[in-house]
C-alpha cells in the first residue's frame, strides 16, 4: 500500500440477511451450529440451497430469488420466501434430506450444484448407521445424496450397482467439486480419501422388495432413496497419503515384519514385512493399539473404552473379539483414544486408563468364551464380553484409585487418564498420567486384589497444568522417565517445560524434577521414546522428531517430512525407532551409537 495514497472503497452496499439460523435458543458456541450453502444462478435471479443445523437436526432449504428472502427478512418475516424441503415425516419426499449429517453436522456437512444444473443439488454428511445396522435396512446408508428436482426428494449416492459387491463411499463427508459438462460427475473428499462417481445412475428400487421393509414409510423411503444411484464409484486415493495414524505397536519378536497401526475412522492396519504390504485388520476408529512383548497377543481400540483382543498371529480380520463392556458399563470420563497398555514382563495382563486405571489378567477374557460370544463378526453377545477391574477402588468420583478426583488433592483435577507405561520388570513400578498434569506411580500395580492397588503422587506445583503426553521409562531403571507435555507454555506462564527427566524415590514418595525443554522453543510435545543403548532421548512434535545429543536436541531428518507425528515406540532390541504421523504414512529409521 503506497502511504502517500488515500485508500477508498466504492460501490460496495451493505451486507443484508438473508436467512435466520434455525436453532432457538441461540448456542453458545459452534459446535452445535453450522450452515452450508450453494449459490446457483438462475434464469437472472439467484437461487440458495442451503443446510442448516442447530440444536436440533439438520434440516433443508431453497430460495430460488435471493432478493426477495432478504426484503422478506428485513421486513421481519421468519426466513419468509424460503422453502424448507425436509421433514420429519418418514415416507413422505422430504424425509430423503432430514438430518441429512445426523450428529457431527459440525464435522460432515457439504452442499454443492453443478454449473448450469440448477435442479440438480448435492448433500454430504454422516453415514445413516440406523438404516444399515439393522436387518432390514431402508438405504445404503446417505452418506452422500444427490437430488435432481431441485431438492424436492433425493437419491442415495453412497454405494454403487457394481456386481457382486458394491463399492461403496467413507461415513464422514467434508468436500465435493462437480464436473461441468454433459455427465453429472462428482469428485467427493472424506475421512477416506477422495472418490469419483461415474456421471451416470441407474435405478436399483426393486431390491427393496428383497429388505424384508414392513412398514410401509420405510419402503417408500427405500424406493426413493434407491431410484437412481450410481453405477460406478472410483476411489481416486491411491499414492494420497492422507490416513491420520493415531499410533502404533511393534511386535517385539519380529519388530520388521509385524506392526499394527491406528488411524483416525480408517480401521487398524497390520503391516507384513514379508510381503511389505499394509491391511485393514478391522474397520471403524483406530486408537493406539498393543503388542505384549511377551506373548505377542494383541489389543486395539475404536474411540472411547470399546477394546478389541486379537490372539492370532497375524492378526487376522475376523480375530477381533470385543472386550470393553466393564470399561463402558463403569461410565468414567475418558480420552478419545483411550490410553492402553501390556504388562511388558507379566503375560497376560493389560492396562487401560479412564479415571482409574483398569487392569485385566487374562487378556480381557477366556479365548474360547470371547470367541462364542464376542467376536465383531460372529459373536452373539448374548453376555458380557471383558473382565476389566478398576485399580485402588470402586468405579465412581473420589474413590481411592480415581486419578483425577479429589482424593489426590484438588490442584490439577478433572478429566481422565492419558498416559500408561512401566519398566521390563514385575517389580518396576507402574507410571500414570492425567490431563491436567498430574503424575503417579504404584508399586503395586499386579497385586491380586485389585482394590489393594495404592498409588503415589509425583508431580508438585512447580509442573506444568497441562496434558502429559507421554511417558519413557528408562529400561535400565524403572524409577526414571522422562515426561513429555503437550500445549504451550504460554498457557501456564508460571510453570514452564515441555520435558523433564523424573527419579522417584520409593524411600521419601517423592520424585525430582529435572527441566530437559531448552533449546526446544514453546511448542508441544506429542510424544517421547528413550534409547537405552545410545542413551539418547526423542520427541514427536507438530513438525517432525528430535533427539537429545549431549544436551541439545537436533532433528532427526532420516526421510521423515516436516510433518506432525502422533506417537513415537522404540523397540530397544533393534534399534528400530517408528513414527506415526498424520497424514504422512507410518517411518521407521534404526538408531545407535
Amino acid at each position: 500500500v503506497n502511504p502517500r495514497r488515500r485508500a477508498t472503497w466504492a460501490g460496495v452496499e451493505r451486507s443484508t440477511k438473508l436467512f435466520r439460523k434455525g436453532f432457538k435458543p441461540k448456542p453458545t458456541n459452534s459446535v452445535s451450529s453450522r450452515t452450508e450453502f450453494a449459490l446457483v444462478p438462475m434464469n437472472g435471479k439467484l437461487r440458495i440451497y442451503l443446510g442448516d443445523v442447530g440444536a436440533g437436526r439438520a434440516e433443508f432449504y431453497r430460495v430460488d430469488n435471493a432478493n426477495v428472502a432478504a426484503s422478506a427478512l428485513v421486513g421481519g418475516g421468519a426466513n419468509s420466501g424460503w422453502t424448507q424441503l425436509s421433514n420429519a415425516t418418514p415416507g413422505t419426499p422430504g424425509f430423503s434430506s432430514y438430518n441429512f449429517c445426523a450428529g457431527q453436522c459440525s464435522y460432515d456437512m457439504f452442499v454443492a450444484s453443478p454449473p448450469g444444473k440448477p435442479d440438480v443439488v448435492w448433500l454430504g454428511g454422516q453415514m445413516q448407521y440406523g438404516e444399515i445396522f439393522t436387518p432390514n435396512p431402508p438405504s445404503n446408508g446417505r452418506a452422500v445424496i444427490r437430488s435432481a428436482n431441485a431438492g424436492v426428494s433425493f437419491t442415495d449416492m453412497t454405494n454403487d450397482t457394481q456386481s457382486p459387491a458394491p463399492i461403496g463411499m467413507h461415513p464422514d463427508q467434508h468436500a465435493i467439486a462437480l464436473l461441468s459438462g454433459r455427465m453429472d460427475i462428482a469428485l467427493i473428499g472424506s475421512d477416506g480419501g477422495v472418490v469419483r462417481t461415474s456421471g451416470a445412475y441407474a435405478d436399483a428400487s426393486a431390491s427393496c422388495a428383497t429388505r424384508g421393509l414392513v412398514n410401509p414409510n420405510d419402503l417408500a423411503d427405500c424406493q426413493t432413496w434407491l431410484a437412481a444411484i450410481p453405477t460406478q464409484i472410483t476411489s481416486l486415493s491411491a499414492g494420497l497419503n492422507t490416513l491420520q495414524f493415531q499410533g502404533l505397536a511393534v511386535n517385539a519378536a519380529n519388530p520388521r515384519n509385524d506392526v499394527i497401526a491406528g488411524t483416525q475412522d480408517n480401521g487398524t492396519w497390520a503391516y507384513d514385512g514379508t510381503s511389505g504390504q499394509w491391511f485393514e485388520s478391522i474397520g471403524g476408529d483406530g486408537g493406539p493399539p498393543a503388542i505384549s512383548p511377551v506373548t505377542a497377543i494383541r489389543m486395539h481400540s475404536y474411540t472411547g473404552a470399546a477394546i478389541d483382543v486379537n490372539f492370532q498371529s497375524g492378526t487376522p480380520t475376523f480375530g477381533w473379539q470385543y472386550v470393553g463392556d466393564p470399561l463402558a458399563i463403569g461410565g468414567e470420563a475418558t480420552s478419545f483414544y483411550t490410553p492402553m497398555a501390556a504388562d511388558p514382563s507379566v503375560a497376560n495382563t493389560w492396562f487401560v486408563g479412564m479415571q482409574h486405571v483398569w487392569r485385566t489378567t487374562d487378556n480381557g477374557g477366556d479365548p474360547t468364551y470371547l470367541n462364542t460370544h464376542c467376536n465383531e463378526y460372529f459373536g452373539d453377545f448374548a453376555s458380557l464380553c471383558g473382565d476389566w477391574v478398576p485399580l485402588g477402588g470402586p468405579a465412581g468420583s473420589n474413590q481411592p484409585g480415581d486419578l483425577v478426583g479429589a482424593a489426590y488433592g484438588t490442584d490439577k483435577a478433572g478429566s481422565y487418564v492419558v498416559a500408561i507405561a512401566r519398566g521390563h520388570s514385575s517389580r518396576a513400578p507402574l507410571w500414570v498420567a492425567t490431563r491436567r498434569g498430574r503424575l503417579f506411580v504404584s508399586a503395586n500395580a499386579n497385586t491380586a486384589d485389585p482394590t489393594a492397588v495404592t498409588y503415589t503422587r509425583i508431580d508438585t506445583a512447580a509442573q506444568p497444568k497441562r496434558f502429559i503426553s507421554g511417558i519413557a521409562v528408562d529400561p535400565e531403571n524403572s524409577r526414571r522417565a522422562f515426561v513429555s507435555f503437550a500445549g504451550y507454555e504460554a498457557y501456564t506462564p508460571t510453570t514452564l517445560g515441555h520435558v523433564f527427566e523424573v527419579k522417584f524415590d520409593p524411600e521419601s514418595g517423592t520424585a525430582s524434577w529435572r527441566d530437559l525443554s531448552a533449546g526446544l522453543g514453546d511448542q508441544p510435545i506429542t510424544s517421547i521414546a528413550y534409547s537405552a543403548e545410545g542413551h539418547r532421548l526423542y520427541v514427536a512434535t507438530d513438525f517432525g522428531v528430535l533427539v537429545r545429543d549431549q544436551g541439545s536436541w537436533l532433528a532427526v531428518a532420516a526421510g521423515l517430512p516436516p510433518t506432525a507425528v502422533y506417537q513415537l515406540v522404540l523397540d530397544q532390541g533393534s534399534n528400530l525407532l517408528y513414527a506415526a504421523t498424520h497424514g504422512r504414512g507410518v517411518y521407521r529409521v534404526e538408531v545407535s551409537d
